[in-house]
């Protein structure tokens, strides 16, 4: 498997405190966030609203990966939804650790996140990510699954359930710690489930909670994530919805 390491989920904490919390602390990350979240792009497809965008991604989805994942008549009206290219998350980890080169992890073996589902070697993927207002969700399908991906998502954060993080990043100085806790996965016809929740606590920032369901049918999984408490996407429903489509496409 690839070690993208932890820096793409600071990266990507950075850059959800200062689009969806509260104004001061939003300010305060801005810096590092922009920086950091710039790393952290793949290149997306046309954003189009929900609503209106419904009967072109029926058209786009018609097979293959791509057709797996939730679509515009999946989600609430009104989200915006990109596709992106989850091959481009090694370049991306790249670009985001050289601009973390200066943070220090604790525990240090933390840093390598080398048990991430999506980048295991052998892996085909697609992704497509859906925000509206200050709600994101994430939705990745891959191929080459086994539940040997759970057991090793359910490892990493037995060893790496708190992680403290201080340094430099993008002129800005970080001192936060993130801890993640397995939870309860809703109840899904998967072979494998499994979920779990980061809190990212930091003086400069509002606490950003994320929750992320595994969920593993034969030899393809299905990945979901997003704000836990967000009253525009619910992670539940639309986890069960995710893996009925991947069911669907054979």
């Amino acid at each position: 498997m690839r070690k993208l390491g932890i820096s793409a989920l600071v990266a990507a904490t950075l850059f959800l405190a200062a689009c969806g919390g509260d104004d001061d602390a939003g300010d305060d990350a801005t810096a590092a966030s922009d920086e950091t979240a710039a790393a952290d792009e793949t290149p997306a497809a046309d954003e189009t609203p929900a609503d209106d965008a419904a009967e072109e991604d029926g058209e786009a989805a018609g097979s293959g990966l791509e057709g797996a994942l939730l679509s515009a008549e999946d989600l609430p009206e009104g989200a915006t939804v990109s596709a992106f290219d989850v091959a481009q998350l090694d370049s991306a980890g790249e670009s985001m650790a050289a601009l973390l080169e200066g943070v220090t992890y604790e525990p240090a073996d933390c840093q390598a996140y080398d048990t991430n589902p999506l980048q295991k070697d052998g892996a085909e993927a697609a992704g497509m990510t859906a925000t509206s207002g200050t709600d994101a969700l994430i939705n990745a399908v891959y191929t080459n699954a086994s539940a040997d991906d759970v057991a090793g998502v359910q490892e990493y954060y037995d060893r790496c359930g708190e992680i403290t993080v201080s340094g430099e990043a993008g002129g800005q100085t970080l001192d936060m710690t993130i801890r993640t806790t397995t939870v309860d996965a809703p109840e899904v016809d998967a072979d494998q489930v499994i979920a779990v929740e980061t809190v990212t606590e930091s003086a400069a920032m509002p606490a950003v909670p994320t929750r992320i369901i595994y969920m593993i049918d034969g030899d393809r999984g299905v990945y979901v994530a997003g704000n836990p408490e967000s009253t525009t996407f619910d992670l539940n429903a639309l986890a069960a919805a995710a893996l009925d489509k991947l069911k669907a496409q054979g």
